[in-house]
């Protein structure tokens, strides 16, 4: 969506914002999910992002924020922002990212790949070994349903590839195959992973 000043909100599957523009700033507020933020430029009125306890100012740029289990993470594509969670700032400079809760000051930043965390705006979910249970909680983001490993183990195996997200149910298929697994669906909204 493009808002008041020409900056650019795209929201995630099952996320959503406030906005509260005035004179003096642009706050926005991340309630729940995933969103980019490509941001104009206003030096008189900051842009600025609540989420998990913490606050993102964007400093010339375009970043990701997500909010997870514990916190939120904030992924920066381009330029940089500062970050003010738990009484201390740091700096997150393009192809970094920091987590981050309202408990503690967020993270070193590190670098990561932003084009991979940011390809659900592409209709893809890339992922390196990763844990098929967070895998399985991604994909569940685009569908209606519930898939659900039978034994824990199954969810502890890695997963490596990159998956569409318009149909997370052919997605579901290849991790299966890949991982040698079955599915046994109780229903189009029920789905058991077992071996």
């Amino acid at each position: 969506m493009t808002l008041e000043d020409g900056s650019h909100a795209h929201l995630n599957a099952q996320s959503a914002i406030t906005v509260s523009y005035t004179a003096s700033q642009r706050r926005l507020e991340l309630l729940k999910g995933e969103a980019w933020f490509d941001v104009a430029s206003d030096p008189a009125r900051p842009f600025t992002v609540a989420a998990a306890g913490g606050t993102i100012i964007a400093l010339g740029t375009a970043f990701d924020v997500a909010l997870e289990d514990n916190g939120a993470r904030v992924t920066v594509a381009k330029h940089r922002v500062s970050v003010s969670s738990g009484g201390q700032t740091v700096i997150v400079e393009e192809g970094q990212e920091s987590s981050f809760d309202e408990n503690a000051a967020a993270l070193a930043p590190a670098s990561v790949n932003a084009a991979w965390i940011t390809a659900w705006r592409r209709g893809k979910l890339i992922v390196e070994d990763e844990p098929l249970g967070a895998v399985i909680a991604a994909l569940g983001h685009y569908h209606r349903g519930y898939v659900i490993c039978l034994h824990s183990e199954i969810c502890t195996r890695r997963v490596t590839g990159v998956f569409g997200l318009g149909e997370p149910l052919v997605s579901l298929e290849e991790i299966e195959k890949s991982l040698g697994l079955r599915a046994t669906y109780l229903t189009r909204f029920m789905a058991i992973l077992h071996e």
